[in-house]
């Protein structure tokens, strides 16, 4: 790699993994540097320590050198229209890139090549976004943890041995690990959550319809959206800004909030009431993740004008969600069935089960019970700004265990139990971000996810960003870095 004056003095202030993605569209801005020089430190990155990861699994590096180029020679005209994001994004493979595989983790399509962007992907580029290539997700885009018998598992960057979450694993160890500023992903169950909580940054389940797209199958679903992964609140409200749009066929799909579109401000949390609640009153939370977020709060409470416990009314939860996700399923995968049969696997052999177990009653039932489920969301926000709940039930666990299946001297059948605290915050529509909150006792991630009223997108981002602004006078509070130094030595061992 050619190293310039510019390119030169900033590694010396700093590692560029250490920078924000704000931080570095300032940079760019200021000619400090240029699109180029920063995705040429992004592959030194990714070369240094993405066989320890296995954050990504195909790259786009030719087609990435070639955008960065042509974004270099933009006149200042076009640099000033926004939105305007020319940084190394990672992207899900579940997203169609032009050029690339999109295997879903399966080897049922491990020689899917796509011949075109899908639409999440085009926004992308008309923000001039540089694609780095695809990352990691459980097969098909289902289960706890991000490992897939096509590309194995991705290692938490904080203890390799460990996950990244799922089913967007891959591309928050990406981005904790500084191989890229920015990824997307998607989000049903606590896919851009969860991964972002045990990697120590930022993720976003936006409001259903920000990210219009004609990705689901089943437009009507409520449930799958796309959102983004980044170091912090502020750098998700860019790449948010950067790929909301509408869909003439996305039947949630709104008009662009120009909001979204301007980067994250402070605002006075002092002005801000606030709830929290360790469990949503139904979700299974360990002791020691309900123990070390009362711990949290008792340090940050009087940021507000008032935090005090609360909830929105999830009793129906677990029943509605179960009911509706297997509806998913069953569309999804019970036509693929009678072609690939047991080779689908078992997680959705399993679901495909459960779901054809369901009545018509049982069906509308949920129907019904959801509804009231946003309508009661709906009311809570009325009287509070913000909720703030645990971001996960438990700290990140060994690749081997296919999920949580022991809490407390518990034991759980469902793969997704451990995950309601955050896909009860799905059933509700509102918008949901995760920030880091510091460590937990074990020295590892601890995430919070805050959740604001439907709709409140750009609101929610610029809290979490005064939260996060906070965090950093809190010692404990304080986003945590993985040792890279660590991670680049046992790449080196594995190559030598």
């Amino acid at each position: 790699m050619k190293i310039t004056s510019s390119l030169l003095a900033l590694i010396m202030v700093d590692p560029i993994c250490e920078y924000t993605a704000t931080d570095l569209l300032q940079l760019i801005q200021k000619k400090e540097i240029s699109s180029f020089e920063i995705l040429q430190l992004c592959i030194k990155q990714y070369e240094k320590v993405n066989s320890s990861l296995n954050a990504v699994v195909e790259t786009n590096f030719e087609d990435a050198v070639n955008c960065s180029h042509d974004i270099d020679r933009i006149s200042n005209k076009k640099r000033n229209k926004m939105p305007f994001l020319p940084l190394p994004v990672g992207v899900k493979d579940l997203n169609d890139v032009k050029g690339l595989k999109t295997t879903f983790g399966s080897l049922l399509f491990q020689d899917n090549l796509a011949s075109s962007d899908d639409d999440v992907v085009a926004q992308l580029r008309k923000a001039s976004a540089i694609i780095f290539g695809k990352t990691n997700v459980p097969e098909h885009g289902f289960g706890a943890t991000t490992t897939n018998p096509l590309q194995g598992s991705t290692g938490n960057p904080f203890d390799r041995n460990l996950s990244a979450g799922a089913s967007t694993g891959g591309g928050a160890s990406a981005v904790a690990s500084g191989i890229v500023p920015l990824a997307t992903g998607s989000d049903f169950a606590g896919s851009l959550r969860t991964p972002a909580a045990f990697c120590g940054i930022a993720g976003m389940r936006p409001s259903n319809g920000i990210v219009g797209t004609n990705r689901r199958s089943n437009i009507w679903s409520p449930f799958d959206v796309e959102g983004p992964l980044a170091k912090t609140a502020a750098d998700c409200k860019l790449l948010l800004g950067a790929m909301a749009k509408s869909c003439s066929v996305d039947p949630f799909s709104k008009p662009v909030d120009t909001e979204l579109l301007r980067p994250a401000k402070k605002i006075n949390l002092k002005n801000l009431n606030v709830a929290f609640s360790c469990d949503l009153g139904f979700a299974v939370m360990s002791n020691f993740y309900k123990r070390t977020f009362l711990g949290k709060i008792e340090k940050f409470t009087g940021l507000f004008a008032s935090c005090e416990p609360g909830c929105i009314d999830l009793s129906n939860a677990y029943t509605t969600f179960m009911t509706l996700r297997s509806i998913g399923f069953l569309g999804d995968f019970g036509p693929m069935e009678k072609d690939f049969g047991a080779e689908l696997g078992e997680v959705i052999l399993r679901e495909l089960e459960l779901a054809r177990k369901l009545s018509s009653e049982n069906i509308a039932k949920a129907f019904l019970a959801h509804s009231q489920i946003v309508r009661n969301g709906d009311e809570f926000f009325n009287h509070v700004d913000l909720l703030i709940t645990p971001a996960s039930s438990v700290p990140p666990f060994k690749h081997e265990n296919k999920y949580p299946s022991e809490i407390d001297g518990k034991h759980y059948d469902g793969y997704l139990d451990w995950e309601a605290i955050s896909w009860g915050i799905t059933l509700t529509q509102c918008p949901a971000v995760v920030i880091s909150c510091g460590k937990d006792e074990d020295g590892m991630p601890f995430g919070i996810q805050i959740i604001a009223k439907q709709y409140k997108d750009a609101f929610l981002l610029d809290a979490a960003h005064s939260i996060e602004t906070a965090f950093l006078g809190i010692e404990d509070l304080k986003r945590p870095r993985p040792n890279l130094e660590k991670l680049a030595a046992i790449e080196a061992t594995t190559l030598n």
